[in-house]
């Protein structure tokens, strides 16, 4: 639930946002930097909460992140009403979005580590790639599905409400977790490593961990400058604007994790995989889907692009994070599933200078090539890096038990 529903509000905050900061007169490249501060508190929160739920239990900190997440969604759609009705404009617009958007950044990212860390203490090493992407599939169908409510929402009542409704939902979502998630028992007895800030950096240091960590920051980076420039591409690609490149641009996040989510349900429990065999396919799926990206003259073409895409990012996820999952023993849990989302939001700090500036300077296909060139480098890496070879080997327990709820 907690990844459904932050999968759903992201998906339709970036389907609305291009659109969005044209129609309040700001320029294309915003949309990157309006997510930047909240990417930078988000990798240096992320550890302090993964650290905290081995303290204190998941489900708190889960539901307090999602209850962050409400509070950044509807801060959010109060300043975008403003700035449509000429209240605020112009320099004080654009940082009373990203100061509505650090509110995520800063609290919302309390939702993901202990998630991903409640499945870990659940679970034995075998099981965990596996059972861990069914927390990505969450995300991708909240992923799938947002997009499709957004074009809907926005085409009937305007681009501003799918970002209530987001706000409505983590409401929700963060009661029912506090109310009903089931966990009688803190999660380790023990003092868990990486208990403070240096022991934690010690932990990503360590090479179990460090090249997951490597190859996570790229693909990261290949994420936020793919899914910034999408809404731009398409609807400069196409021609079209406002609502309508809304819808186009949501039905190509739709697409994309359409096949995300086919990837986790149907395609993972068959292939039987590594880590390291899911990230080298991965990168490649997405290096294939983001050059068709480049060359396609149609919105056809641009879906298959976003379906490769999904594809690719369904397989490296999973591979990334359940690698890292099974680097690391039981009382690491909590500091490993940190430092795996403060990567993932750490590309987004970069992004709008690889994505928006150089859309805006250098043209619409330099940030695609770019991130193609980006993801190649992570394929060569994944194959011939010694860190992932020895990950899953060192200091590794043959199972390990799981925790009583």
């Amino acid at each position: 639930m907690c990844l459904l529903v932050i999968g759903a509000g992201n998906s339709m905050l970036l389907a609305v946002a291009p659109p969005l900061v044209r129609q309040l007169g700001l320029p294309d490249s915003s949309v990157g930097w309006i997510f930047s501060l909240s990417a930078l508190l988000w990798v240096f929160t992320s550890p302090y909460w993964g650290r905290v739920s081995d303290r204190t239990g998941r489900k708190p900190i889960i539901a307090l992140g999602l209850a962050a997440y409400c509070a950044s969604m509807a801060s959010f759609g109060v300043v975008v009403m403003l700035g449509l009705n000429n209240v605020i404009s112009g320099l004080g617009l654009f940082i009373s979005l990203m100061l509505a958007r650090a509110i995520f950044g800063a609290f919302g990212s309390a939702s993901s580590p202990p998630a991903q860390a409640y499945i870990a203490d659940r679970t034995t090493r075998l099981e965990r790639t596996e059972q861990l992407a069914g927390l990505t599939a969450a995300f991708a169908m909240g992923q799938a599905f947002g997009p499709a409510i957004c074009a809907a929402l926005a085409a009937w009542v305007g681009l501003v409400f799918p970002i209530w409704l987001v706000a409505a939902l983590a409401a929700a979502a963060a009661f029912s977790i506090w109310r009903y998630l089931p966990e009688h028992t803190p999660p380790q007895s023990e003092r868990p490593r990486g208990g403070d800030f240096r022991e934690q950096m010690a932990l990503a240091r360590d090479p179990r961990l460090s090249g997951y960590l490597i190859y996570g920051f790229g693909l990261s980076v290949v994420a936020g400058v793919t899914v910034q420039v999408f809404g731009l591409f398409t609807m400069d690609r196409l021609g079209v604007s406002g609502e309508h490149g809304a819808e186009l641009t949501a039905a190509g996040f739709m697409v994309n994790a359409l096949a995300l989510l086919a990837t986790q349900m149907a395609l993972l429990p068959r292939i039987k995989l590594t880590p390291r065999g899911l990230m080298a396919w991965g990168a490649g799926l997405c290096a294939c889907g983001v050059a068709i990206q480049i060359i396609a003259p149609s919105l056809g073409a641009l879906l298959v692009s976003q379906a490769i895409q999904g594809l690719g990012a369904g397989l490296a996820r999973s591979g990334f994070s359940g690698g890292a999952s099974v680097a690391v023993r039981p009382s690491e849990q909590g500091s490993a599933a940190g430092l795996v989302v403060s990567v993932n939001g750490a590309g987004f700090i970069f992004s709008p200078i690889v994505g928006g500036v150089a859309y805006e300077t250098l043209g619409m296909n330099v940030p695609l090539m770019i991130t193609v060139a980006l993801l190649i480098g992570m394929l060569t890496f994944t194959l011939r890096s010694r860190r992932l070879r020895n990950a899953s080997v060192i200091d590794q327990p043959p199972s390990e038990p799981t925790t009583p709820s």
